[in-house]
Formats: structure tokens, C-alpha cells, sequence
């Protein structure tokens, strides 16, 4: 079709829905013969650009290129494809963060000298700086979603999520989870403080996704029980201690008492209550150091309701240490002494 004939139509097609209705409502067919050229000439456009229309092949590939702000983690862009059969991408690198889902048929992944074959279901990912390459199968072509992302948390909620360069295939439960939150994403192109939320919420429910598949398909194995551990001494560590409980860190990790003492017995060598009180014992050791705090207010800011089951505990774990904390505790031995420190 010759330049000036398109852009005319372009034009014409712009303007037809204003300019036809126009003459549909003052010029109808019926009516005066005055106006019956101008309404077969709108009819003619009409007729050409819905020809034109039909004609035009169904788009097989949609693209949100949108940076939200956020420095924790934030989109770079989001997509779906029908790819071709054998249609490939790289060998290339990015400098961002890649996971993409297959929605149906099956192609090939390299990375790190290894090929992965994959089919509906799967997801593989792509980290930063890595060179990669993926192909459409010839006879059954994928069709899949994508988003890439990153940010000062994106590596840390990768590991928590299993994707690494060791392990960047993971078998999902379902993906129509993740291409709804993805669709739902792409609806939202604005660049207004709403469309930014839903893209960020979109982003995390993502990551709370896959989060949520690793540890369930993970349930017994050394990993998990790693993970146990180190979630339980993070909360120990993080939250106030006189608060803290055996049954508080069981109740977080959503595990029984028993539970959680064969783990820390297999993996730490001691008891939930012991490394409790372990725990509380060292902060009151810091507190005392660092601080001119009362004795009695250290005892109570470690979970002590009561400074004289304190002192004692406090005096074994540091009988023979030397940070000057004996000392301390020594000066006040007499009864009116630790009376008035207690106080």
C-alpha cells in the first residue's frame, strides 16, 4: 500500500468514529439525498480500514517496560511471548535479575555449560552477569511469561525462593498463579503512585509465590532444617528476650516443641531452653560492658523478672572472665550493696 494512501488511512481511521457517527445521526441513509456521496465515501473508508484490520496478524509477543523506584527490589520489565519454532535469545547478558514461566510447549536453556530442557510448568532463571541462551522446541514452540527485576534484596530472596545459578529449573505446582499476577501487572502501564503499587505488590506476591513452593516441596530434607535454625537464632537474637519463650520460637517457625528441641540437639549440640538462656546471658554481658545500666535493669531487659535468679547465672557464665563484668557484680556482694544495685 503506497506511503501517502496509509497514512491517510491512518488519519481517516483516527477521526472515523467521531466523523461516521456523525453522519449516521444528521445524514441518515434515508434521509436527504444530499448527503448520500458523503455517507458511501465514509462507508467506503470504513469498509477499506476493517479489511486492513482483519488482515493484521495477532500480535504474539507483549512487553511492560516499567522501572519502579523502589532500591529493595523493584521491576524492570514484565512479558509474555508465543515464540516460533527454534526462535532463540543470545547468547547474552544482563545486568538484572530473569525468571520466566513456561505456559506451554517446550524449549532448550543453557547457562554454565549445561542444557536444561524444559516444558509447561517450569520456570528457569537468569541471574545478573551470566551468559545465557533459550530456544523454542521446532515442532512444539513455548509459549511463556517473564519479568526481570532487581534491587539491594533481589539475591537474597532469589536463595530463599531456590533459584540460583546451581539450581536455576524448578518444577511449579501451577503456573497460572503467576501469569494472572503478571497480566494484572502489564494492565497497569501509568505512570501514577497507584499503577507503581500494583506493580510493586504484584512484584512481592511473585517472590511470595515461589517462596512459598520451595518450602513446601522441602519439608524434611538437611536444607529445610538449616533453615529452621537459622530462622529460629535470628529470632532470638532480633526479637526482646524478655519475651522469648521455647514455645514462643516454636510458634514462629509453626513446628512443635519437640521438633524444634531434635533440631537444635542435631544441629547445635544443645537445648532451645540453653541456648535461650545463653542467649540472654550475652546480652546482659554487653549491656554491663558497654553500659552503666543497673544490674536490676539488665536483668530485666534479659527476660529476668527476678535480679537475684539473675546474678547468679550472670556470676557462673562469667566466673572466669575476663571483661571486668565480675568485677562489677563483685562490688556490689555485700546484702545492702546488691540491695541498692538492684534496685
Amino acid at each position: 500500500m503506497p506511503a501517502l494512501r496509509l497514512n491517510f488511512l491512518q488519519k481517516t481511521e483516527k477521526q472515523l468514529p467521531h466523523v461516521y457517527r456523525t453522519a449516521t445521526v444528521f445524514c441518515p441513509i434515508s434521509s436527504s439525498l444530499f448527503f448520500t456521496p458523503q455517507i458511501k465515501y465514509f462507508k467506503l473508508i470504513l469498509s477499506i480500514i476493517m479489511h486492513r484490520k482483519e488482515e493484521t496478524p495477532i500480535e504474539n509477543k507483549q512487553v511492560l517496560n516499567r522501572q519502579t523506584s523502589s532500591k529493595e527490589l523493584h521491576l524492570i520489565s514484565c512479558g509474555w511471548e508465543k515464540c516460533t519454532p527454534e526462535q532463540s535469545y543470545g547468547p547474552g547478558v544482563r545486568r538484572y535479575y530473569t525468571i520466566h514461566f513456561v505456559l506451554s510447549g517446550q524449549g532448550y536453556f543453557y547457562m554454565n555449560n549445561r542444557k536444561y530442557t524444559l516444558k509447561a510448568g517450569q520456570c528457569f532463571f537468569i541471574p545478573p552477569v551470566t551468559s545465557s541462551l533459550y530456544k523454542a522446541e521446532p515442532s512444539d514452540p513455548w509459549t511463556y511469561i517473564w519479568i526481570c527485576f532487581n534491587g539491594e534484596n533481589a539475591p537474597i530472596l532469589c536463595e530463599h525462593c531456590h533459584l540460583t545459578e546451581e539450581t536455576p529449573v524448578q518444577q511449579l505446582n501451577s503456573v497460572l498463579p503467576y501469569q494472572e499476577t503478571i497480566l494484572e501487572m502489564m494492565a497497569h502501564p501509568q505512570l501514577t503512585p497507584s499503577s507503581e503499587a500494583y506493580i510493586q505488590s504484584g512484584l512481592y506476591r511473585i517472590i511470595a509465590m515461589l517462596e512459598e513452593e520451595f518450602h513446601a516441596s522441602y519439608t524434611t530434607m538437611e536444607s529445610n532444617e538449616n533453615f529452621y535454625i537459622t530462622q529460629a537464632v535470628d529470632y532470638i537474637k532480633k526479637s526482646p528476650l524478655q519475651n522469648i519463650t521455647v514455645t514462643d520460637v516454636a510458634d514462629y517457625l509453626h513446628i512443635s516443641r519437640s521438633h524444634l528441641y531434635g533440631l537444635f540437639k542435631k544441629h547445635l549440640g544443645t537445648t532451645p531452653q540453653a541456648f535461650l538462656t545463653s542467649a540472654k546471658i550475652i546480652n546482659a554481658r554487653e549491656l554491663l560492658t558497654i553500659t552503666d545500666i543497673p544490674v536490676s535493669s539488665v536483668a530485666f531487659s534479659c527476660g529476668y523478672q527476678n535480679p537475684f535468679a539473675f546474678f547468679p547465672c550472670l556470676q557462673k557464665r562469667n566466673r572466669h572472665d575476663a571483661t571486668g563484668i565480675p568485677g562489677k557484680i563483685s562490688s556490689c556482694r555485700g546484702s545492702s550493696g546488691l540491695l541498692n544495685h538492684f534496685s
